[in-house]
């Protein structure tokens, strides 16, 4: 039977229960038409606008109209404090449409059990120091504090914002730092501590892995986030990595996300998908709009219309609310003039519902007990009327005003009776401090900073004092947040308190409170912390330890940012008044450590570590003074104590300069991994790690990083890229590279010398020279300058010139391996064969898999007859490398000698395929010399001859004939060879070295 068709009537009545935003309407409409593969479907929808002007409405209208298209939805709002209560809202939503997401429900059960042992250890009394005085233990400035926003900023993660940590609020409120140890003593295993410690990166994967399975199942799904404004500092991030970025895993391509809020998306989080976002932007009714609302309520006489919209001025809230008195006549209405809480409270005329009404206005939100606590004993049991109000909004148990109404009935009674404002306020602020003091008797210590429901009421209770005493509470506030906010709440909690100063400010009417509310959110630099600290002094002037802990505070970030007279100052100031200030020592070693006074600087650390051996900032500095002092195994000691209590990218990066240090280059990229998880935006991550590469000759890898820290604004990078483009044999790119580094920094000696040794293996030996001599003047003692000018002198004959470039490298550093085996080398070939030997050795002795030395010394031995020393260094060097040309060719060359040509050829044979396989290590010239020496070598005179005939074609350099002489002079002497064929080739080549003038006139 077919089903019976809508009348006319029944229609229209449809279409009244929402007036208006049909544009808005047809717009998300209209998209589920468009399938995901076009470029014309959005993903996601922003409703924004100002407070009253119809978002949450709109957003359940575009709730029903997903599921028209048949939409699995779910729908969030500011009840939610976390992404992992966001994602379990989601997946009971989907659960109660049929669609439960068991895998992660099955986690998730698992993660709230977890938590609940962690809370129940937490709740444990902790063990005492033996020499703890009676009473209560010490407050403990530890990691608690490295962990909230600001400590990333003093010197963590070097020239990371100090409020780095409320940009990523999901990865500072996580590291929950001094209970990573209980916990691991309290659970079952390193994946439950992790499921604790670190929610997301775990039940992430998990729900999106079970909601793409559903979504496979449905046509859309549909998500929707009202009071955005509120909950998008805590979701943000997260919810642009699972939509955009892949971090956890990706929403299915037939989701649809809509979030709503009063203002614009965050830039610094949305910025590069703004051309994704559909903007959905609300502004008041219009007149016809308002009109129609009205009628749909059936408020039609005229006057009473136009009394209605002059007072509302076209926001829908009010337009709604006004209009459900159903008023007939202007006088009905109200006064125009008058409040518009009056407005709101015109049908409730009785005056115990009416001052319960205006008193349950005063807390931010509301349950059954906070409604007590704000009303009369007598209206006590009239919570469940007012959740029945049309302007609260009812959740899960706990409801709230709409906070347009909320906000005039504030003001009301703010200017109506001041007193009855402030005792109103005050005895709010008594039962939040009354339901803390029952949690505290369950808990130990400062056990109470890990406790979300007393955290909760803290906050309730900071936000009433200053409703009533502004002034007061405020002074008070400050110095809580000195002295323990700072130190123990999460970056999450401390971001709540800073709103909450800037809503105290406004409901209150202070503008200090809600100047320092502003300010301190405003925070994101370490400049900023230190303008706010300096404020925060003349606050808390009076409380001595107050003092001591914001000077201690101001010395750090004033250390971390090389402000070290002021940073000093600071920390000597604040021991004055505490030397036990845990914060200054670390700030008084932070300055030492920066001046290189490492005795000094472990001297105040140690007492810091002594006195806090959980605090992570001195840890991470103590680690970093041992790395300057070598004392590698004690610095990797700190630095993994301080990473086990703080995820810190600074902590891991310089935890992978040690290991650099220690050449274990594998934990080094490693560490350097872990950093850029941590902080992926984070330049010197990238240049450091660049460094890595190239001593494992990764220049590919170099170069992707290099060009990444060059992006993130690290200048300091040039020098890697050109250095890895010049590896890269990409040569005219690396000397543009050079070029453009060198307009800005004419004096980077580094990059000059790059250049120069770009300009050497082009042949351009005058450009070369020129660059070594300009890095050499701005610093005489420039090891690869020296080297690589000696190597350019060596190539155009001038050897004299070389060995006294080769002497000043060797002066200026005596263990440098790479100058000793080239000045071995270079000594060798003038005939000084014993001076060569112990340079060779002493290369060796330094680093052992020195193929230059092993190759060099190789050749040395077998000059000298010591064959059998030569066939030691050789095969280790061929061991090391089996691809590299000049070990082949003197491989072949010892074989010919102590064997004989014939049992040579294999070697030879082998030489000619390495040399058709990797003919880019060696240059042109070079590659058409080497060939005549395996030619001879093999017997093939005529192949000889003609490569002989084709060399000057090459215009090779003076070096390249003279080496290729001396070996053709070398096969002489072996048993075995031709002498007239040998000589028959020798003596054009004789002439070409004589025609080639060594000097001045090789630079061409």
């Amino acid at each position: 039977m077919a089903a019976q068709r809508p009348t006319i009537r029944e229609l229209i009545r449809q279409r009244r229960r929402f007036v208006g935003r049909r544009q808005e309407l047809a717009a998300f409409r209209e998209n589920f038409a468009v399938p995901p593969e076009d470029a014309a479907h959005h993903f996601l929808f922003h409703v924004r606008g100002d407070a009253g002007v119809g978002k949450t409405t709109l957003l359940r209208q575009l709730e029903n109209t997903a599921r028209e298209h048949r939409a699995l939805t779910a729908s969030v709002d500011e009840s939610v404090n976390s992404v992992p209560e966001v994602m379990a809202a989601i997946s009971a939503q989907f659960a109660h449409q049929g669609h439960p997401l068991k895998s992660f429900d099955k986690l998730l059960a698992t993660y709230r059990q977890r938590r609940h042992e962690a809370d129940s250890a937490a709740q444990q009394p902790a063990p005492q120091p033996s020499e703890e005085a009676a009473g209560e233990p010490r407050p403990s400035a530890s990691s608690a504090f490295a962990a909230r926003a600001g400590l990333i900023g003093l010197g963590m993660v070097p020239g990371v914002g100090a409020l780095a940590g409320a940009a990523e609020p999901d990865r500072v409120a996580q590291a929950a730092d001094r209970a990573r140890a209980k916990l691991s003593a309290r659970l079952r295993s390193h994946d439950d501590v992790d499921l604790v410690m670190s929610p997301l990166d775990a039940l992430t994967p998990a729900f999106l892995k079970d909601v793409g399975e559903v979504a496979a199942s449905v046509p859309w799904m549909a998500w929707f986030f009202d009071t955005y404004e509120r909950t998008g500092p805590l979701l943000d991030l997260w919810l642009r990595d699972v939509m955009f970025e892949g971090r956890y895993g990706s929403l299915p391509a037939n989701a649809v996300v809509t979030l709503a809020g009063q203002g614009t998306l965050a830039p610094r989080c949305w910025a590069d998908y703004a051309d994704l976002v559909a903007d959905l932007p609300l502004v008041p009714f219009t007149e016809t709009e308002a009109r129609q609302l009205l009628t749909a309520k059936g408020v039609v006489d005229e006057q009473v219309v136009e009394v209605v919209l002059r007072l509302t001025g076209g926001l829908p809230v009010l337009v709604s609310m006004l209009a459900e008195a159903r008023p007939t006549t202007p006088e009905a209405v109200g006064d125009p003039s008058g409040t518009a809480v009056e407005r709101f409270l015109k049908w409730v005329s009785d005056e115990t519902h009416r001052s319960a009404a205006l008193a349950a206005a005063l807390p931010r939100s509301l349950d059954e007990d906070v409604f007590a606590a704000a009303v009369e004993d007598e209206a006590a049991d009239l919570y469940g009327w007012l959740r029945s109000l049309p302007f609260v909004a009812d959740g899960s148990g706990r409801c709230g005003y709409h906070q347009v109404v909320r906000t005039a009935m504030l003001r009301l009674q703010r200017n109506q009776s001041p007193q009855a404002w402030r005792a109103r306020h005050l005895r709010l602020a008594e039962a939040f401090a009354r339901w803390q003091r029952q949690i505290e008797e369950t808990l130990e210590g400062d056990e109470k900073w890990e406790h979300e429901r007393w955290l909760d009421y803290r906050l309730e209770e900071a936000y009433h004092r200053l409703c009533a005493t502004p002034e007061e509470a405020l002074r008070e506030e400050l110095r809580a947040y000195v002295c323990a906010y700072i130190d123990y709440t999460s970056p999450s909690w401390d971001h709540r308190w800073r709103r909450t100063l800037v809503e105290a400010g406004r409901d209150s009417g202070s503008g200090s409170v809600v100047a320092w509310g502003d300010r301190l959110l405003a925070e994101s630099t370490r400049s900023d912390l230190v303008d706010n600290v300096t404020r925060l002094l003349d606050e808390v002037g009076a409380d001595e330890r107050a003092m001591s802990m914001a000077l201690g505070l101001r010395g750090m970030v004033r250390a971390d940012m090389n402000e070290l007279e002021g940073a000093l100052a600071d920390a000597e100031r604040a021991l004055e008044l505490d030397a036990d200030c845990v914060r200054a020592l670390a700030a008084r070693g932070s300055v030492h450590l920066d001046r290189d006074l490492y005795e000094q600087a472990l001297e105040s650390f140690d007492r810091a570590v002594t006195l806090d051996p959980d605090f992570p900032w001195p840890l991470a500095r103590r680690g970093e003074t041992y790395r300057l002092l070598g004392r590698y195994e004690e610095s990797l000691a700190d630095l993994d104590r301080s990473f086990d209590l703080h995820e810190s990218a600074w902590t891991v990066g310089t935890r992978a300069q040690v290991h650099h240090a220690m050449e274990d280059y594998e934990k080094a990229l490693a560490d350097f991994g872990r950093a850029v998880e941590i902080t992926p935006e984070w330049s010197w991550i990238y240049a450091e790690r660049a460094r890595t590469y190239r001593f494992l000759g990764r220049h590919e890898e170099a170069l992707a990083d290099c060009d990444r820290a060059l992006e993130l604004g690290a200048d300091y990078a040039a020098f890697g890229r050109v250095h890895a483009l010049r590896n890269l044999e990409r040569y005219e790119e690396a000397i543009e590279a050079a070029d453009r580094c060198l307009a800005s920094h004419p004096e980077d000696q580094a990059v000059l010398a790059e250049r120069g040794e770009a300009y050497r293996m082009m042949d351009r030996f005058q450009e070369a020279l020129a660059d070594f001599g300009r890095a050499i003047e701005i610093e005489p003692s420039y090891v690869f300058a020296l080297v690589c000018r000696g190597q350019t002198h060596e190539h155009i004959g001038l050897l004299g010139e070389a060995l006294a470039e080769f002497d000043a490298a060797a002066s200026a550093s005596p263990d440098n391996a790479w100058a000793l085996a080239n000045r071995g080398a270079l000594r060798l070939r003038l005939g000084d064969g014993e001076a060569a030997l112990a340079d060779l050795d002493r290369a060796l002795g330094l680093r052992p898999d020195s193929l230059l030395a092993l190759e060099a010394r190789a050749r040395c031995h077998r000059l000298a007859g010591r064959y059998a020393e030569a066939a030691t260094d050789i095969e280790r060097a061929a061991a090391l490398d089996g691809q590299d040309l000049d070990i082949a060719f003197e491989h072949a060359m010892l074989v010919s000698r102590t064997a004989g040509l014939i049992e040579a050829r294999g070697l030879w044979t082998a030489f000619e395929a390495l040399l058709e396989e990797h003919d880019s290590q060696w240059d042109a010239q070079a590659r058409a010399a080497a060939p005549i020496i395996s030619r001879a070598a093999l017997g093939d005179g005529a192949g000889a001859a003609r490569l002989v005939a084709e060399l000057p074609a090459t215009r090779p350099y003076w070096q390249i004939v003279d080496i290729a002489i001396r070996s053709l002079d070398e096969l002489a002497r072996i048993p075995g060879a031709d002498p007239a064929l040998l000589a028959t080739l020798r003596a054009p080549l004789a002439e070409l070295r004589a025609a080639l003038e060594p000097g001045p006139a090789a630079l061409g």
